[in-house]
């Protein structure tokens, strides 16, 4: 008998925020080996006293980017910052479903309003779905599909419209 095969989850982007407390000497210790993980940007070296608790010190992290962010003036879409290349209606159908992230976004509708006819076939929308996620990492759902309804975003955190 055959060993059952067991798939595993995608991974999913998780904000964690952390609350430390340690002798003012192992700061540097600790901000070093939280930045060896990969916990801290670059930009985190910058600490500022702490009014209310004085002798303890705040650690700024900056905002992380979205991965992907469309650039609509320029019609320019890069991922993890480096620019990648899209047909026009590439670039449409993305741009559409970031516009509202947390919809679900029809078939029907997106043939209307991204290739401005009813005239296409369904099965068109699918083909330019499935052409658009090869231009991102494999790893990584952008775009998930809700089976007999449409597309949506998987997450609205992942985009960023400029």
């Amino acid at each position: 008998m055959a060993a059952p095969l067991l798939i595993e989850p995608p991974a999913r982007r998780v904000e964690l925020t952390l609350h430390i407390t340690a002798d003012s000497d192992k700061v540097a210790d600790l901000v070093d080996a939280l930045r060896a993980l990969g916990a801290l940007d670059a930009a985190a070296e910058d600490f500022a006293e702490s009014a209310e608790r004085p002798g303890s010190r705040v650690i700024a992290l900056p905002a992380r980017s979205a991965p992907l962010r469309l650039d609509a003036a320029a019609r320019r879409a890069y991922w993890h910052g480096e620019e990648i290349t899209l047909t026009r209606l590439e670039f449409d159908l993305l741009h559409h479903l970031a516009s509202a992230p947390n919809q679900v976004h029809r078939r029907r509708t997106l043939m209307r309003e991204v290739w401005h006819t009813a005239y296409i076939g369904e099965r068109t929308v699918d083909v330019h779905v499935r052409r658009l996620r090869g231009k991102f990492a494999a790893g990584e759902e952008l775009i998930r599909t809700v089976r007999g309804v449409g597309y949506q975003l998987t997450d609205s955190r992942l985009v960023e419209l400029a």
